[in-house]
C-alpha cells in the first residue's frame, strides 16, 4: 500500500523554469511579445507546420475551433467519457451539446465504434482526446470522419510531441 500522496500530473520546474518566468514578469510581456513568438515558432517547427498561434488554455483553443467550424446551438458534438471537463465545456459554451461516448477500457480514448453508433443528425464534429500522450487511431477516426461528413477537433492538449505512426 502506498503511504505517499500519489500526485497526479505533477510539474517539473527546476531554477531554469523560474528564471524564464522572473525574466518575463520582469519584462513587462506576461501575456504576449517576444516570447511567446519565440515558443509559438520553436513549436511549428517542431510539430512541422508553417504557423501556430498559442492561447490561453486549450479550452479556449477548442472554443475557437468550434466557432471557426460554425458549430453552435442544435448542434452535436461527441466528446469521450474520460477527458477533463474542459472538452465538454468548450462545447457548451459555443451553445452546442456534448455528447458523451464510452472511453476503451484499455486505453481511456474515444470508442470509435461507440462514437461512430452515436452520430445522428445533428453530430456536427467528434472531439477525440489523445489522452496522456496517447493518439487516437487517425486512420480510423478519419475514416468515420469521411464515412459520416462530420468534423474532427483534437484535444491534444496532453499529446504535443505524441505521433501516429
Amino acid at each position: 500500500m502506498r503511504t505517499e500522496f500519489l500526485v497526479f500530473g505533477s510539474p517539473v520546474i527546476g531554477e531554469e523554469e523560474i528564471a524564464e518566468v522572473v525574466a518575463c514578469l520582469r519584462s513587462g510581456w506576461v501575456g504576449t511579445g517576444p516570447k511567446v513568438q519565440r515558443f509559438e515558432q520553436m513549436l511549428a517547427e517542431y510539430v512541422g507546420t508553417p504557423e501556430a498561434r498559442c492561447l490561453s488554455s486549450c479550452t479556449a483553443a477548442l472554443m475557437l475551433a468550434l466557432r471557426v467550424l460554425g458549430i453552435g446551438p442544435g448542434d452535436e458534438v461527441l466528446v469521450p467519457t474520460m477527458t477533463f471537463v474542459a472538452s465538454a465545456n468548450a462545447v457548451e459554451h459555443v451553445g452546442a451539446t456534448p455528447v458523451l461516448v464510452d472511453a476503451e477500457p484499455g486505453t481511456g480514448l474515444i470508442d470509435l465504434d461507440a462514437a461512430e453508433a452515436a452520430i445522428g443528425p445533428a453530430t456536427r464534429a467528434i472531439m477525440p482526446v489523445h489522452l496522456a500522450g496517447r493518439p487516437i487511431d487517425m486512420d480510423r477516426l478519419n475514416a468515420v470522419r469521411d464515412r459520416h461528413g462530420v468534423a474532427v477537433i483534437e484535444d491534444a492538449a496532453h499529446a504535443i510531441g505524441a505521433e501516429w505512426r
